[in-house]
């Protein structure tokens, strides 16, 4: 026999559907004990399974009321239509209750009609009701026929259906033009890592042949890294973006402690120092290669994973697909989109300003460059880089946001963007000073913090315009503009060099030397600026965590941290 659910409440609420906490879990009273009820068919109801062991659906009706209107008797089956009496015996008179209402389980049988004469079988048609135990008769009277089974109710399903499934969050247009999206940048991607892997194929071949290692080296591991960038994350993104169309759940994103990534860098710039001290930097490039790319990839997973650790008490969590969208988009579109703002802004202000070069924007101190010259440079690394940078790093995190569930989520990923864009940008200026690029990957040390810390302010701001409603405007543009100032006053101290003199060679002629490194004056000022990025870091943080937690969920047993959330379906 299988269970049904018990009899209703006095309320006349619906029974229990799947999934659903019992009475007394949800806070409400149980049903009370029915009036009139002998001990033991009262006994017999309360071993009935209960609601705390119902686990199927059900479709209820009304069921009919208890004599004295003291509430439904059942709320399994629907009362069906009241059938006419059989044709009495002449001097007999039916029983108030015979004809009425069917057996309810739990009341005692009716009572012996002794001497009663014997009524003929009922020949019309009765109703049945499955599930419930057959009608005893009367020690008279022959029992009725068992009724025929009652149709079933048009529109209605099968009445006993599986239990709950796992819930999964429907996916809407948002996420599969998202998928879509993701799917048609991913495809561009992989043929743009071709691209790049053919042209570094062609430059290591020239470089062989002509001995032109110097000139062409820096291209080929700018190559390099496009490649990487277009190939590896082009084709994580295919793949997370083909699983979201399909609606295939992606895992909560875990990391590594922040100490692992830290102690590889520490290793790797050590071994670089050492090999420079010897003079044996570049004695293998491929060797140099590989190891100019650790000091590049180490300290920026050490930021990401220590603002991760910072945050392992507070209620929030994101996933390895909307990672892999955001670090992917800022090394391939926040690099492309930077790329081609600064090179339009670089011709609008050489096209205004007389006498420009174009060799000085990769050696400024190049005696060639004038005055002019310089404070067209100067205008473009405090100003208009801080501007573009910091406005599209984060665009593929902006994206993202009707997603997004916390503000401390929306930190993670833009951070995450930051560090793509970081990641092209760094391994480019330290292979164009490869044979001093122990040096140059110290002093470049902070750039994963400048951009990373920089790109997850900017997608809080991104997440305050979209997902809230009280001075979304005010704190969107804060978030911008402290991002933006962070940008300009490192670059500001990176182009002291180039102020007019005798500031600008005076500056650049002092050195700081410790015997195996010497550091200049702006490369000091960038340090020290380093260490208070990392201080203000460490205060965002905890800022964040403070205020920026996803809302406590509403139903109990839900995750309240990233360790324990349930994996997230779609983008």
């Amino acid at each position: 026999m299988e269970q049904r659910a018990d009899q209703q409440s006095v309320s006349g609420e619906k029974p229990l559907e799947s999934g659903a906490a019992p009475a007394a879990e949800r806070g409400q009273s149980a049903v009370p004990r029915e009036q009139g009820v002998p001990p033991a068919s009262q006994a017999a109801n309360d071993m009935a399974p209960g609601p705390a062991q119902f686990t199927y659906w059900e479709h209820a009706g009304s069921g009919p009321m208890l004599p004295g209107g003291s509430g439904p008797a059942w709320g399994v089956w629907p009362l069906p239509p009241a059938s006419p009496l059989p044709p009495a015996a002449p001097g007999y008179v039916h029983p108030p209750a015979y004809g009425g209402p069917p057996f309810y389980p739990g009341y005692p049988p009716y009572p012996n009609y002794a001497g009663m004469p014997p009524v003929p079988p009922w020949p019309g048609p009765g109703y049945w009701y499955p599930g419930y135990p057959p009608y005893p008769g009367y020690s008279v009277y022959p029992p009725y026929p068992g009724y025929p089974g009652y149709p079933a109710w048009p529109g209605y399903a099968a009445h006993w259906q599986p239990g709950p499934a796992a819930l999964q969050r429907p996916r809407g247009n948002y996420q599969v033009t998202l998928g879509i999206i993701g799917l048609i940048c991913s495809g561009l991607a992989l043929l743009a890592g071709l691209g790049s892997l053919a042209l570094a194929g062609i430059t290591l071949l020239v470089s062989s042949t002509s001995r032109s290692t110097g000139v062409l080296y820096p291209l080929t591991v700018q190559s390099l890294v496009y490649t990487c960038a277009g190939l590896l994350g082009g084709g994580f993104c295919l793949y997370h973006s083909i699983r979201s169309l399909l609606g295939k759940p992606s895992h909560v994103l875990k990391m590594p402690p922040f100490w692992i990534f830290l102690i590889g860098y520490v290793v790797t710039l050590a071994i670089g120092l050492v090999l420079q001290a010897t003079h044996q930097a570049v004695a293998f490039l491929p060797a140099t290669t590989v190891l100019i790319f650790l000091t590049a990839i180490f300290p920026a997973l050490t930021l990401l994973t220590l603002g991760m650790h910072l945050l392992r008490q507070a209620r929030w969590s994101t996933t390895w697909r909307r990672f892999t969208l955001a670090l992917t988009s800022g090394a391939t579109m926040g690099i492309l989109f930077a790329s081609l703002l600064e090179l339009s802004a670089t011709l609008l202000l050489a096209a205004a300003g007389p006498n420009f070069n174009p060799a000085c924007l990769n050696d400024p101190s190049n005696p060639v460059c004038q005055t002019g010259t310089k404070t067209l440079l100067i205008v473009l690394a405090v100003v208009v880089a801080p501007l573009v940078e910091e406005t599209v790093k984060p665009l593929g995190v902006a994206l993202l946001g009707g997603r997004l569930t916390s503000g401390i989520e929306a930190f993670i990923l833009g951070m995450s963007a930051g560090i793509g864009f970081d990641l092209v940008e760094t391994i480019g200026y330290i292979s164009m000073g490869y044979s001093d690029w122990a040096h140059v990957a110290l002093v470049r040390s902070g750039a994963g913090l400048l951009h990373g810390l920089g790109a997850g302010m900017v997608a809080l701001g991104w997440y305050h315009l979209i997902r809230t409603k009280q001075r979304r405007f005010r704190l969107g543009f804060a978030c911008w503009l402290y991002a933006v100032l962070q940008h300009a006053l490192w670059n500001a101290c990176g182009s002291l060099s180039l102020l007019p003199a005798p500031v600008g060679p005076a500056i650049q002629s002092w050195q700081l030397n410790l015997g195996f490194i010497s550091f200049g004056l702006d490369e000091l000022l960038i340090l020290l600026l380093t260490i208070i990025f990392l201080v203000l870091f460490i205060l965002i943080v905890r800022w964040l965590r403070a205020h920026y937690q996803e809302p406590m969920p509403a139903s109990a047993g839900a995750a309240d941290s990233s360790s324990g959330r349930s994996a997230a379906v779609g983008v």
